[in-house]
C-alpha cells in the first residue's frame, strides 16, 4: 500500500459522505436551518463540496474551479467564495442560489474532475508545495481577511497534507455537524426557513 492509495479511499469516502446526505434531504429540508444560528442545511453540503472544488483547482493548480464554468458560476454568488470566511446573509444567498438537484450536479462535477487529477497523482507529485496564496491572487474575495484567515495555515505544506486537511478531516467534521442538525430538524426543533 502506499500514501496515494490511502488518500484516494478517504477522498472517494469524502465525495460518498456528501453525496449520501444531499441524497437523504428532501428539497425542502435543503434550505432549511434546523436551529436559530446554524448554517441552512443545504448550505453546509454546498461548502464541503466547494472546499473539494477549491483545493483542486486554485490552492493546487492557480485555476479556474468548477464553480467558474456554466452553469455555476451563474448561479453561485461570488462574493460566498467557497463558503469560508463569509457572512450568514452571503452563506443563505450561495444556498438560496440553488436547488438540492443543483447541490448534487455540482457535486458529480466537482467529484469528475477531482479523481481524473487524482488519477495522475503520485506519491511523489503530492510531497510538493503549491504556491498557495499566490494561487488566490486570482479570484476576487479569497484573499480578503476573513476568507484567507480560513485557509492561512495551509500555506507552504506539501500537496498530501492539504488534501489530508479540508478534504478529508473537513469535510468529515462538517458531515458530523449535518448530522448532528439534520437529526434535531427530524426531530421537530424548531425550524426557521430564514
Amino acid at each position: 500500500m502506499k500514501g496515494i492509495d490511502v488518500l484516494k479511499f478517504q477522498l472517494n469516502g469524502s465525495f460518498n459522505l456528501i453525496s449520501e446526505r444531499m441524497e437523504r434531504l428532501t428539497d425542502e429540508e435543503w434550505n432549511t436551518r434546523a436551529m436559530p444560528g446554524t448554517s441552512k442545511l443545504g448550505f453546509i453540503l454546498w461548502h464541503a463540496s466547494r472546499i473539494l472544488d477549491w483545493t483542486l483547482n486554485s490552492a493546487f493548480q492557480g485555476a479556474p474551479e468548477v464553480a467558474d464554468r456554466a452553469p455555476w458560476r451563474e448561479r453561485f454568488p461570488r462574493e460566498a467564495a467557497y463558503g469560508a470566511g463569509i457572512g450568514d446573509a452571503v452563506a443563505d444567498r450561495a444556498i438560496d442560489s440553488i436547488t438540492r438537484a443543483d447541490g448534487i450536479a455540482y457535486l458529480d462535477d466537482v467529484k469528475a474532475a477531482f479523481m481524473e487529477w487524482l488519477g495522475r497523482q503520485t506519491d511523489q507529485t503530492l510531497d510538493a508545495v503549491p504556491p498557495l496564496k499566490a494561487n488566490q491572487e486570482a479570484r476576487p474575495g479569497y484573499l480578503d481577511p476573513p476568507v484567507w484567515a480560513e485557509v492561512a495555515s495551509l500555506d507552504g505544506l506539501p500537496m498530501w497534507q492539504i488534501l489530508a486537511r479540508p478534504c478529508v478531516s473537513h469535510v468529515r467534521v462538517h458531515m458530523g455537524e449535518h448530522d448532528v442538525l439534520y437529526n434535531a430538524l427530524r426531530a421537530g426543533a424548531p425550524s426557521p426557513r430564514g
